[in-house]
């Protein structure tokens, strides 16, 4: 497989202006003007959508609002009662046409006709229920000029819920030929095992690095947390998107900004002077486009994890 990065993460929203608010106001992102000009970004005729992009690393948010009430992002707002969210994420290929075949070689189905060089969507009816794209690798590297405030840097991971940690290794791993970093996986114990590097939550959590990112893949381990009614109630299928994890340097910056923009922040981080290491920040899919977000300055290595 010749996959080389996350390219972007397709949003849907019944308002590109409150996007514009969340994401430029409250996260300090811009929106990419060169590709997606104008106060509301360009039409995307075929897929009946007015889109927006806010670069955050090697890859950006696109964020989609319908203009038809008969189109995939008018549907997945009816599915998400018009609150929006993640609907999908799109990883780029050098090599698309082989890495499609490889694909359907392994039963990954596509969705309506493809043209065997253009972006495709994949069936996510083979795919555990999560919507992807794989998209010609355009060496997407955005100007200074839209990188906004410096407050985000980049994008730690992307989080996926799912009911088997076993279906994931054989989805990301032996299908889409991913490596799993097996050195950060954490909160499971096995019989005769060490004891589990600790997870935050109730959950088994496995990485899948690709690019300067990661997949990260949380299997609950209790049947009450937040994460094991999520998938219980959205990924029936096997999988859901949970939530993004972009990077910040100071993330006591970044929580005053998203703040002072009205932003729903869950819980509290360690006041400045107090905190030490590690300080992960939350906020609430209900004031962040329906999408839940986390916020780290976790640093490579031991201190990754712990």
């Amino acid at each position: 497989m010749a996959l080389t990065r996350m390219h972007h993460v397709g949003m849907v929203t019944p308002d590109l202006e409150s996007a514009r608010h969340v994401l430029c106001q409250g996260f300090g992102l811009s929106v990419d003007g060169s590709r997606t000009p104008g106060p509301n970004g360009y039409k995307n005729s075929q897929d009946k959508t007015q889109v927006l992009e806010f670069p955050i690393g090697e890859m950006y948010y696109e964020v989609s609002t319908p203009t038809d009430s008969d189109c995939r992002a008018a549907n997945f707002l009816n599915a998400t009662n018009a609150r929006g969210g993640i609907e999908y994420i799109s990883i780029a290929s050098t090599d698309i046409s082989n890495d499609v075949q490889h694909l359907i070689n392994q039963g990954i189905g596509l969705q309506g006709n493809w043209n065997g060089q253009g972006p495709v969507f994949l069936d996510s009816n083979t795919t555990h229920g999560i919507t992807l794209q794989i998209i010609p690798d355009d060496n997407y590297y955005v100007h200074p000029y839209y990188r906004g405030n410096g407050t985000l840097t980049g994008m730690a991971h992307l989080g996926i819920g799912a009911r088997s940690a076993e279906e994931m290794r054989n989805f990301w791993g032996t299908i889409f030929g991913l490596e799993e970093d097996t050195s950060m996986e954490r909160g499971l114990k096995r019989p005769g095992d060490a004891p589990p590097r600790p997870a935050d939550d109730p959950v088994h959590l496995i990485e899948f690095p690709l690019g300067g990112s990661v997949i990260e893949i949380s299997v609950p381990t209790t049947p009450d947390s937040g994460t094991a009614k999520l998938v219980a109630s959205k990924g029936t299928l096997g999988a859901v998107y949970h939530h993004t994890c972009p990077f910040a340097p100071d993330v006591h910056r970044l929580t005053e900004q998203a703040a002072a923009a009205g932003l729903l922040q869950i819980g509290t981080i360690p006041p400045k002077n107090e905190a030490e290491g590690n300080v992960v920040a939350w906020f609430h899919p209900k004031s962040c486009l329906g999408m839940l977000v986390e916020i780290w300055n976790r640093t490579p290595g031991e201190g990754h994890y712990q």
